[in-house]
């Protein structure tokens, strides 16, 4: 069955940001109950310590299936990675138990944009066993998917050191893919019509994960609503780019193909700076102590 989810981090007000900086079980319970409110089944978190302990439990309390991400950096030695793992496979035992599910329905998602962040494909791939092992340690959890996240052109190099860890991936493998980064790249996106730019990602890096045997889940995909008005940032934009999005998922698109999919994201996050002025914008939600969607969804 084809989901359309909501990628999701819980630094969303000013002053917040990763590791452990202002979330706490509270906002990321409302927040949580915010997702499930606006109609979402399926939500992408992107780790499970710090500011992200909570997110297993609370989607489980509102009945949301979890994309859960494994933070994995640069930095990250295989020590910590299995560390890492044991704990969102106890994090999701713990909840299954609390909230009396027999089991949890999850993608265990090992790194995020691993190929972009300097991250050792070996390092990858031992991971994935691990948790392929590990799991089956915790009946709750025992039939999750272990993937993991890469860029939508990871595949894109005839040779990519990439392939064996997409090959490695249990059935699905989670690809970002970003119409409105054509901008950043000198090219062009439109909001109202994503299908020229997802026929460039999909011969450039998709297709390739699908050849493989994998069903490519869109890990990432969205229009920011600010911070770069000469690449058409702006609410009724994003908008816009969300229902068309929405549509191409769904099989309108030049493939007749239904994708699994993550909108990104759920909450504008103020301190994602780093990457441009339109980083703290990507939100169907504002930011601040009380977040509200930027239009109607009645």
């Amino acid at each position: 069955m084809t989901y359309f989810g909501v990628c999701y981090g819980p630094y969303r007000e000013a002053g917040w940001q990763p590791p452990d900086t202002g979330p706490t079980e509270a906002s990321v319970d409302a927040d949580m109950k915010a997702i499930a409110a606006l109609g979402f089944t399926h939500v992408r978190t992107y780790g499970v310590a710090g500011g992200n302990q909570w997110n297993v439990d609370k989607a489980t309390k509102y009945n949301l299936r979890l994309g859960l991400g494994i933070e994995i950096g640069q930095s990250t030695t295989i020590v910590r990675a299995k560390a890492l793992i044991t704990q969102a496979l106890q994090q999701g035992q713990q909840a299954a138990s609390k909230y009396r599910r027999p089991s949890l329905s999850l993608d265990l998602v090992v790194g995020n944009e691993v190929d972009f962040n300097g991250v050792q494909p070996g390092l990858i791939i031992d991971a994935m066993k691990f948790a392929t092992t590990e799991k089956r340690r915790y009946p709750a959890v025992a039939g999750a998917t272990v993937t993991c996240c890469l860029t939508g052109t990871a595949l894109q190099p005839s040779a990519s050191q990439w392939t064996p860890v997409v090959s490695a991936c249990d059935r699905v493998v989670y690809l970002t893919v970003y119409p409105w980064y054509a901008f950043k790249a000198g090219s062009s996106a439109q909001p109202g019509n994503i299908d020229p730019n997802m026929q460039w990602s999909w011969a450039n890096g998709m297709q390739q994960a699908a050849n493989l045997g994998k069903k490519v889940v869109i890990a990432e995909i969205g229009w920011p609503s600010d911070g770069a008005a000469q690449w058409l940032t702006t609410v009724p934009n994003e908008q816009l780019n969300y229902a068309t999005t929405k549509t191409w998922c769904r099989g309108n698109n030049f493939l007749n193909r239904a994708f699994d999919a993550y909108w990104f994201e759920m909450f504008n996050e103020p301190w994602k700076t780093s990457e441009g002025a339109w980083g703290p914008h990507w939100g169907l939600c504002t930011s601040g102590a009380s977040p509200q969607p930027k239009w109607s969804w009645s």
